[in-house]
Formats: structure tokens, sequence, C-alpha cells
């Protein structure tokens, strides 16, 4: 049998051979399968609600993916059927009308209809049923981390005693923060379930990103717990990972049918806002 140092010195060995090899070996990953790609949501705000349809794009490709302008997209929501309209023309954002509102526990059908296939498809359908949960928003406060150089934002809110999920995001001045998967939260209440938060930490802002005077606003949103792991997901492929020692990059959810991507969704949403003033600043957020 051999001996553990015989088997570590052969191991140093191979990997002193492969370190050596200063081959360059070009692969041939060619273009993938174009699949529609659907990004949008209704939400309780009245509002004009938007759904926007592009291709998926090459892994390589440096363009932004090539929009689906032209398409019928209806919106079934148990009582009435709407039509979204395309605006401007040809830019592959879809709206309800700005009257629109959704409704907690209605469940949305969404029926596109493309005039020219995607993938070898020219319909598809996505379903999303809005949340009912009874949380409740109270109020939000800033921390600033004097070491890291970063605000914290602090969730005060009720949340009932059900499996809930939710989406957070922040805006200062009326423009979104948080307007990439990486930066928006979403979790569950295992933590908290049945309870009051108590000032949670939910996510950061950078030190610029807060100044005198600045509106900061909290949108919370309940969604459903397929759409809050697609957002997950998201967020995960989205951001950094070790490709040493992580595993490989997988399919990403969605609830679009025939092999579509990206996901409708719903949200029942609450907002709250504080003012930076003199004392918040002065005292670092505390």
């Amino acid at each position: 049998m051999k001996s553990k140092f015989q088997i570590i010195l052969r191991l140093f060995v191979v990997l002193a051979i492969f370190s050596s090899c200063t081959e360059t070996i070009e692969l041939e990953l060619g273009e993938t399968f174009t699949q529609l790609v659907v990004d949008g949501q209704i939400s309780t705000d009245t509002l004009a609600h938007q759904i926007r349809l592009s291709k998926s794009a090459s892994y390589f490709s440096n363009a932004e993916p090539p929009v689906v302008s032209g398409a019928e997209l209806l919106l079934d929501d148990g009582s009435q059927t709407l039509i979204l309209v395309e605006f401007p023309e040809g830019s592959g954002y879809y709206y309800t009308p700005e009257d629109y509102f959704g409704k907690p526990g209605n469940t949305y059908k969404l029926n596109i209809n493309l005039t020219e296939p995607v993938g070898e498809t020219s319909n598809f359908e996505a379903v999303n049923t809005m949340a009912t949960t009874d949380f409740i928003l109270d109020s939000i406060g800033l921390e600033y981390r004097k070491p890291f150089g970063f605000w914290m934002v602090l969730l005060y809110a009720y949340d009932p005693p059900t499996t809930d999920f939710y989406r957070l995001d922040v805006f200062r001045n009326g423009v979104i923060l948080t307007d990439t998967a990486s930066r928006s939260t979403v979790l569950d209440d295992k933590l908290f379930n049945g309870n009051n938060t108590n000032g949670i930490r939910v996510m950061f802002l950078y030190e610029d990103e807060v100044m005198l005077g600045d509106t900061i606003t909290l949108l919370m949103s309940a969604i459903s717990k397929d759409y809050y792991k697609f957002l997950s997901e998201l967020s995960s492929e989205s951001g950094f990972s070790n490709p040493l020692f992580g595993g490989p990059p997988a399919n990403i959810s969605s609830n679009l049918k025939e092999d579509g991507l990206g996901f409708f969704g719903t949200k029942k949403s609450a907002r709250v806002s504080l003012v930076v003033d003199k004392s918040l600043w002065e005292n670092g957020g505390k």
C-alpha cells in the first residue's frame, strides 16, 4: 500500500505538469437558440403597467437584446381582457391603460401573439396570482456604517403569521436606486413570521446615494413564491460567483410557457418615505 506521502507527492507532480501547459485552446461556442424574453409585472398601484418583450442574445454580445415589436398582448384578470398597447411603436414596451390596478388574489394570464415566430413559436402564455398577504409597512430608518462607508436601510413592518415572500426596492427623490437584480432585495419571512421586523437591515446604499435633504422611499411588495424563486435565482446568477469552487450556472426558472425566458409577475405593494434632515445627517443615520 502506498504511503500518504507518496500519494501527495504524485499529486504535486501531476499539478506541476498541467500548470506548465501554455497551449491555447479555442472553444467553438456557436450561436445559442433564440428565445422570447418577457419582463414585467402587474401591481396594486394605479398606473400604466409595463411589459417588455425582447429576444435572447449571444453570451458574448455587447449589443442591447433585440426588441420584439408588433406583438398582440392580451391580459386576462378574470373579469376582463385588456389589449396592451405598444408605446412608442417599435420599442418592445407594452402598457395597460393608465387607470389600471391589480387586485390581491386575482390570477392574471398574459397571452402573447407574435407577428413572427421566436424560437419557432408564435404564441406564448404566462400566469401569476397576486399575493393576498396582509403585511403592514410602518416606517424605515437609515443607519450609517462609518467603517464601511455606506448606509443601511432599516425596515419596520408587521408580517402576518402566514408563509410570505417580499421584494424590496429603494428610490431616491423618486428615482429608483435598486434597478438591477443584484441590488433589489428579495426575502422570505422565516426570521420574523407573525411578528414585527423591528428595524432589520434589509439592504445598503452607497455613501453618495444619500444626501442631506433627500427623500428616501422604500417600496415593499408581497410576491408569489414562484416569483420569489425567479428573482432569487436571477440575483444569484447575475452576482459574483467563484468559478473555481462554485457550481456551474443553472437555468433560471420562468413562468413563460413554450420555452420562453423571463417572468410575468404580480405584486401587492406599499411604500413609505423619510427625509434626510439635519438631525439624521449629523447623527450618521442613527
